[in-house]
């Protein structure tokens, strides 16, 4: 079976064209991880003076919630940041960069700045240059994750934290799967595939000790932040968006295509049509350099 998402450079390329539907579909359960792995870190310590990284930092997820006001269904005491601390946002995508200067113009973000950099070469920071180093959703895309991980021991100040996120769970790419095994049997396709051992604690946990980090200086949690749509046909709505139909449909007939939504409605439970809530749950991982 082939991968939608196979490479490195057919992630940067799906991701560039549909960067504008990223914060639309996804941004909410994004932020309710990164809300979660955010409220593991200190945040009362962090001042004026201290420097966070937001790393794969898409359009600014994590950087929304240190420094803007948080939306109504995340609560972690510490955010925003009072007063704001610096933030850098990293992306090797450029279109989520522009979007992510977007949010700072919009937002007034005048303490972060943001470059296009791959994560896993963290070249233009000096060692032990920020207090937090924060990768929601970002590890699994590198082509050398440990590479990655010592990178961001290298950067963080003696004391800094680390902190990172993979799914545990993904109802709505089960879903995905099965329509699209209902329309195309024969295509082989996996949509947003993700290798199982990255649905695991220990891979995250094995790549932050071998990127450094003490072994007895590493923690997990999980979070449940599910993909909420308001009902049934929101879900509908939201599994029909080019986030997850760009690449899938390519070569698809306008017949195969017609069936789409009725098949995702066949695909979701009782209890889903009445709530529009997709389970989605997740791993965090917080490393913290002594």
């Amino acid at each position: 079976m082939a991968s939608i998402l196979s490479d490195k450079s057919s992630i940067k390329s799906y991701f560039q064209n549909t960067a504008s539907e990223y914060e639309k579909y996804v941004g909410s359960t994004s932020s309710r991880l990164a809300a979660a792995a955010l409220s593991l870190l200190p945040l009362s310590s962090y001042t004026s003076s201290s420097h966070i990284l937001d790393s794969a930092s898409g359009p600014g997820i994590v950087t929304k919630l240190i420094l803007s006001p948080s939306p109504e269904d995340v609560a972690v005491p510490g955010l925003p940041i009072s007063p704001p601390p610096r933030v850098t946002g990293i992306d090797y995508v450029p279109a989520m960069i522009d979007n992510f200067k977007a949010n700072k113009a919009s937002l007034n973000w005048t303490t972060a700045d943001a470059f296009v950099q791959d994560s896993q070469d963290l070249g233009r920071f000096k060692d032990a240059e920020f207090d937090a180093v924060v990768m929601n959703l970002g590890m699994f895309t590198l082509n050398d994750p440990v590479a990655g991980a010592a990178e961001m021991y290298r950067v963080l100040k003696p004391g800094g934290y680390a902190v990172i996120t993979t799914w545990k769970t993904r109802r709505a790419v089960d879903v995905l799967q099965a329509v699209v095994d209902t329309i195309k049997p024969d295509g082989g396709l996996r949509p947003m595939y993700m290798p199982p051992e990255w649905l695991t604690k220990e891979k995250l946990i094995s790549i932050m000790e071998s990127g450094g980090f003490p072994s007895d200086h590493v923690k997990s949690s999980e979070s449940s932040p599910n993909w909420e749509c308001g009902s049934g046909e929101g879900a509908v709505k939201a599994l029909r968006s080019p986030m997850w139909t760009t690449k899938l449909w390519e070569g698809w007939s306008p017949e195969e295509i017609g069936r789409w939504d009725d098949e995702v409605r066949k695909q979701l439970s009782d209890e889903e049509k009445e709530t529009g809530t997709l389970e989605m749950s997740a791993w965090i991982v917080v490393a913290h350099k002594a």
